[in-house]
């Protein structure tokens, strides 16, 4: 099997991303990007049709695998460092 390289840096991906941002972030080809976006518990946006989208910083606390306190703990200091 080939080993797929990152292309892209968290830093560089939009704000809201899909599969093919996935891939090129966590270097997976597509069948693996996809099987994510389908897994049940992944921060996916609802209500897009078939275009499979996801706010990056929520996809990087699942990745993250942070408990929900945690979670809300981690988006207090995005929010501070945004503001």
């Amino acid at each position: 099997m080939k080993k797929t390289q990152s292309t892209k840096k968290y830093e560089e991906l939009p704000d809201t991303i899909g599969v093919e941002d996935y891939m090129e972030w966590r270097g997976c080809g597509r069948p693996i990007a996809d099987a994510v976006f389908h897994q049940e518990g992944f921060p996916r946006i609802k209500q897009t049709g078939s275009k499979l989208m996801a706010d990056k910083r929520a996809v990087l606390l699942y990745e993250l695998g942070l408990k929900d306190e945690e979670k809300q703990e981690v988006l207090k200091e995005i929010a501070r460092n945004i503001i």
